[in-house]
């Protein structure tokens, strides 16, 4: 890795709560139809998305704060989105941008992420492709056939900028109906073809465009995290490549322990809202702006007003009547007893919860290391191909992408 990565916004602990995150929905648009989109209701509203020119007041009132998530619709799909993460990386000296796509536009996410390297060159980019399964079982997910254009893209992202640690690639899957089935199998035969950062899985949330999408229960959602554990044992020592000893260590502490904390979170909010042991600091240290300028504290809350009410001034919203109210309500998640499964607001909120975040990083890191002993992970160039073979992708295709023999090593690896 020639281009070190600078330090991420979760590697601090902070007890003192400000806007750390803001959450940017950046278009209404998308050119997908994705079965378990929790924000299609709202895009079918078919509202006129956000100027410019107003994005541009929120960011010049909004001060310094960390973290850049967008979202969508699909961010690619936007236009201007370059010259806007740009203008916020200039006027919010934000550290880290976390950049969701479903991978469609190929050449327009390689030319983005080169331009934004050239113009924000201490800003690093968590590129997330949404990838939800094997060949048909993605497509009829997503809604539209795009399997081997997601595959396209990663494998064009890794010959770009695999030298570059401000990169950071993530392919991000949804757990539904329709690949429950085979998403053990997927979480393998991703690590071994791909060269990514880390594989998440995610529990569909909020209202769904197709409904009886949700099929997990917290006991399915706990055996599917329990068998990928080891997994992340890996990834960490992929991410540590380069680094001294120390830093393998601690990078190795605190991604396991990150990843395993959150998903017993999220497990045991499957079904019903449970305590997260910690405050949330939706609404403290984290602000939701809608593609069409109305704003909450969280995704999952209803919109409390619209931006457009308060001139485009972040200060002036987040210290509006209506933000205090929502904090008032949410009452750091104890109040509203809406314990959620949405990982960016628990981890958000875990470094705002330094106390609890150290003993809760500790017993993730023993419990993933006992998983690793009981799910031993083998994975060979054998493995892979049968994989390829029982889920019927097209070999021919994937040779003529580069993804075969790509960089998956034909030497078995063992937790």
């Amino acid at each position: 890795m020639k281009t070190k990565r600078s330090g991420s916004s979760f590697n601090s602990l902070n007890s003192k709560r400000k806007l750390e995150s803001v959450f940017l929905f950046t278009t209404g648009k998308c050119n997908a139809k994705c079965a378990m989109c929790f924000y299609a209701s709202d895009m079918d509203k078919k509202a006129q998305d956000l100027s410019f020119e107003e994005i541009k007041k929120l960011s010049e009132s909004a001060g310094e704060f960390k973290r850049l998530w967008l979202s969508g619709g699909e961010p690619t799909l936007r236009d201007d989105l370059p010259e806007i993460i740009e203008m916020i990386y200039k006027n919010n000296h934000i550290t880290d941008c976390n950049f969701p796509t479903n991978a469609i536009k190929t050449e327009r996410v390689i030319e983005w992420l080169a331009r934004l390297r050239k113009n924000c060159p201490d800003m690093n980019i968590s590129i997330s492709i949404s990838l939800d399964g094997f060949g048909q079982t993605h497509d009829t997910q997503r809604g539209i056939p795009s399997f081997y254009k997601a595959i396209e893209t990663l494998q064009k992202v890794h010959e770009n900028f695999k030298d570059d640690g401000h990169i950071l690639t993530n392919i991000a899957t949804v757990i539904t109906r329709y690949n429950i089935q085979e998403i053990i199998d997927f979480v393998a035969w991703v690590y071994g073809r791909f060269h990514i950062s880390t594989h998440t899985i995610e529990a569909a949330r909020g209202v769904t465009r197709e409904d009886g999408i949700k099929v997990l229960t917290e006991k399915s959602l706990r055996e599917i995290q329990d068998q990928i554990a080891p997994y992340y044992l890996f990834y960490a020592k992929r991410i540590g490549e380069g680094m001294n000893f120390i830093g393998r260590g601690l990078t190795k502490f605190f991604y396991v322990g990150l990843m395993r904390a959150m998903y017993n979170i999220r497990a045991g909010n499957l079904e019903k809202p449970t305590p997260w042991n910690m405050d949330c600091t939706a609404g403290e240290t984290t602000l939701v702006l809608d593609y069409d300028g109305r704003f909450r504290s969280c995704e999952l809350r209803e919109p409390i007003g619209k931006v457009q009410d308060y001139d485009c001034d972040v200060q002036k919203i987040m210290q509006s009547d209506a933000m205090k109210k929502e904090i008032e309500a949410i009452g750091h998640g104890y109040k509203a007893n809406c314990w959620c499964t949405h990982g960016c607001w628990i981890m958000s909120s875990i470094t705002f919860n330094p106390g609890k975040m150290i003993s809760m990083l500790i017993k993730a890191n023993k419990e993933t290391k006992r998983l690793a002993s009981e799910y031993p992970v083998s994975i060979g160039e054998d493995v892979l191909e049968s994989l390829e073979n029982k889920y019927k992708l097209d070999r021919a295709k994937l040779i003529e992408i580069g993804l075969i023999p790509g960089i998956a090593t034909a030497e078995k690896q063992t937790a």
